[in-house]
């Protein structure tokens, strides 16, 4: 177990420094800016609207530990087509590098310093929401509750949480991982929670008391059905509701965890034969579809 857990670790680390590299190198659909911040530059991918069109932050997945903000790119592309909205992708940064809370204050100042900076883009609205995949959902319910606690500067008007990880606290099997996967799942708290309380809330907000969640942003959900982060997101959103926060839930039936990304992928071997599958068959298309008209409807 602790020789495959070294080698997990070590192909992890390689793959975040090909990841970082091919973020700057591959092509896409929107433009690539850096963000001069306080102590560190940052990059955003932008996926312009018209200037009247609402402002969407996003956050990809990855588990604190991949990913980038090019890696859903066709899916950021679609996503701004079907909406209607200005939209950018925060390219924060990783754990085990640049642990809690790096990351979530990477896409909170990202966020204050592109609503101070946004007629450099063309845009003049003032209608902002943020959005995340999976850990991405978990910094984007994060920023929401951070930014309660410093008195609501970002005027965030909605949450949209993708099938988030919003409880690092409880162990992957606990939840239903299977035994091939908790080595990984394992993985993710460990490193983005470094030393820190793994169910304080800014790091796990389904344990969130319900005072905090007072007057949040109006929060859309959607889950996935057979995903095992689908009982926090429940949860969460139930949490919000009792708290007086306006919340729209949707599951995807029989939907595993990551189906709007995985709905623009290609069949290969990182998918679960499942899954494959479904993608195959189209049902993943449909599941995907479904659940951006329920994002559009609520918006």
């Amino acid at each position: 177990m602790n020789e495959g857990f070294d080698k997990l670790k070590a192909g992890m680390k390689e793959l975040a420094v090909l990841q970082n590299r091919l973020f700057w190198e591959s092509e896409l659909c929107g433009t690539r800016h850096v963000l001069p911040l306080e102590g560190r530059d940052l990059a955003a991918v932008f996926y312009p609207g018209t200037p009247e069109d609402p402002v969407l932050f996003c956050c990809y997945g990855g588990g604190f530990i991949m990913g980038t903000a090019a890696n859903d790119d066709l899916c950021w592309a679609q996503l701004r087509e079907r909406l209607g909205v200005n939209l950018f992708s925060i390219n924060y940064r990783k754990a085990p590098e640049h642990p809690f809370p790096a990351p979530l204050y990477d896409v909170y100042d990202s966020i204050a310093y592109l609503e101070k900076h946004l007629a450099d883009f063309g845009i003049r609205s003032a209608d902002f929401s943020v959005l995340g995949f999976s850990a991405g959902g978990n910094l984007a319910a994060a920023v929401c509750l951070l930014d309660a606690k410093r008195g609501g500067k970002l005027n965030l008007r909605r949450q949209i949480l993708c099938y988030p990880y919003l409880d690092l606290a409880s162990s992957p099997k606990s939840k239903g991982h299977a035994e091939g996967e908790r080595m990984i799942y394992t993985l993710f708290p460990e490193w983005y929670c470094g030393d820190q309380d793994p169910s304080e809330t800014l790091i796990s907000p389904v344990y969130a008391p319900e005072e905090s969640l007072k007057g949040l942003p109006r929060a859309i959900l959607c889950l996935g059905e057979r995903d095992p982060l689908h009982a926090e997101g429940a949860r969460y959103a139930s949490k919000l509701r009792a708290a007086g926060v306006q919340t729209d839930c949707t599951v995807a039936w029989d939907m595993p965890h990551g189906y709007l990304e995985i709905a623009f992928q290609q069949p290969g071997p990182y998918l679960a034969p499942r899954d494959t599958e479904q993608l195959l068959d189209g049902s993943i298309e449909s599941a995907k579809d479904e659940s951006f008209v329920f994002i559009k409807e609520h918006f």
